[in-house]
């Protein structure tokens, strides 16, 4: 059973944490504590120093109207790009120089280390370039054939 919260946002846009019994926390953050394996479980409410203050084991035990507040906020202060097409690897300088497609526009980055892209349990891929940036590459077979071919020989 989960503990009974609310989620609202200040005049500010902080995001305020109010549960009964315990004073109002202003400018909590949420984190996933899986976010590429089980992103709707398992979240995190914490104060501004980092400190768990509650856990959503998940968040379809809450009501829809909290659920839609958790996943607005998540989206607006979460940033990691997803991938929809590659442009071009150039792998002659001894590392990935990558151009791609984003769902958030155009990007261009390096990776240094082919360990640096990590397949994932559902067939994705969680890729970090040299500057510690995260990009989503979704599944080869959701690719189009041109980016394909550029991905299939640096995976």
């Amino acid at each position: 059973m989960n503990e009974v919260f609310n989620l609202t946002s200040d005049d500010e846009g902080r995001l305020v944490l109010g549960r009964p019994g315990h004073a109002d926390e202003v400018d909590v953050r949420i984190r996933r504590c899986f976010p590429w394996s089980r992103p709707d479980h398992h979240l995190s409410i914490r104060d501004a120093d980092g400190r768990e203050l509650l856990l959503i084991a998940s968040l379809e035990s809450l009501p829809p109207d909290q659920r839609r507040a958790i996943r607005r906020w998540l989206a607006d202060t979460s940033f990691i790009p997803r991938i929809t097409s590659v442009d071009s690897i150039d792998t002659r300088l001894g590392h990935q120089q990558w151009k791609v497609q984003t769902d958030r526009g155009p990007a261009e980055f390096r990776v240094q280390e082919r360990e640096d892209i990590r397949p994932l349990p559902d067939q994705r891929f969680r890729i970090k370039d040299a500057d510690g940036n995260v990009y989503e590459l979704p599944g080869l077979e959701e690719l189009d054939a041109d980016s394909r071919e550029a991905v299939e020989p640096v995976i």
